[in-house]
């Protein structure tokens, strides 16, 4: 009987060791997720103000894809990985603008050119409110301005209209690599991708926008009427467009990706490089 009892106390206070040590372990382990995400933080910081140094010191009269601020960054030392990617958010079509007269033109094209429904751009100038209605996602309208694409899936956007999607043997890109909520509005002609260019104008084809993409991969454009050195452009097409479209780009996106040790993170910055301001900041 006394060995029995002896054994239990024995068990007892292995249990609460054990316990003791595991809580210590976890306090341990929680104390270095939090300490390196800390220093994840700062390291993107830092990351970001080289991205800023550099764009703050680059030509800011003409933006193109050549420009050393398109490069990427990775760097990697002991524990420690950082890599910074920078786009500029002017090669986009602002879908705040929608439903403005000249610009809503654009906005349908793109629109339309994703194959995206009329249904859906319906609900994005509800959510804006430039249109009157309601929606069906049991969200309240907005009526204002968004402050991020991701408001899209408030409105009833799938995953497909913002990361694109397959039409047959055909590959249609989602509103997320083609639109923006930051800009001013003014598209650069030297880094918008193929379907934002073709967005500009009806007229503007694959052809066609292959053909300023090329011309533009010689040589960036150093002032709009340029694009009426590619065969094919007509000066009917310019005077259209030449209120919504620059040479150069003012609000850029830098993304900072860091690990340290097992701990990994990625901050999203918006950079207003005329204002010299962040206008967004996320951490993932």
């Amino acid at each position: 009987m006394i060995i029995i009892v002896v054994l239990m106390a024995f068990l007892t206070m292995s249990f609460y060791v054990i316990d003791s040590y595991q809580s210590s372990v976890s306090t341990s382990n929680y104390v270095q997720s939090v300490y390196g995400k800390v220093q994840a933080l700062y390291i993107a910081d830092a990351g970001f103000n080289l991205a800023k140094y550099i764009l703050d010191n680059d030509d800011q009269s003409v933006d193109s894809l050549q420009d050393k601020w398109t490069l990427p960054f990775n760097y990697s030392q002991n524990n420690i990985k950082v890599s910074i990617s920078i786009y500029d958010e002017n090669r986009y079509i602002n879908l705040n603008l929608a439903g403005d007269p000249g610009y809503g033109k654009i906005v349908d094209n793109l629109f339309k050119n994703l194959m995206i429904s009329p249904e859906k751009e319906r609900n994005l100038l509800v959510w804006l409110g430039r249109q009157e209605g309601t929606l069906q996602t049991g969200y309240p309208v907005k009526k204002a301005q968004m402050d991020s694409l991701y408001e899209l899936v408030l409105i009833g956007f799938k995953d497909e209209d913002l990361n694109g999607k397959l039409v047959g043997k055909d590959f249609y890109p989602g509103l997320i690599g083609t639109s923006t909520v930051y800009t001013n509005g003014k598209i650069n002609i030297n880094t918008a991708p193929l379907w934002v260019l073709k967005s500009l104008d009806e007229r503007i084809d694959d052809n066609l926008a292959q053909k300023i993409i090329e011309k533009r991969s010689k040589e960036p454009f150093k002032q709009t009427k340029d694009l009426v050195l590619v065969n094919g452009f007509t000066f009917d097409m310019l005077y259209k467009i030449q209120n919504y479209i620059d040479v150069k780009s003012d609000i850029f996106h830098v993304v900072v990706s860091v690990g340290v040790g097992s701990t990994e993170l990625k901050v999203d910055y918006v950079y207003d490089r005329v204002g010299k301001r962040i206008i967004y900041k996320e951490i993932f």
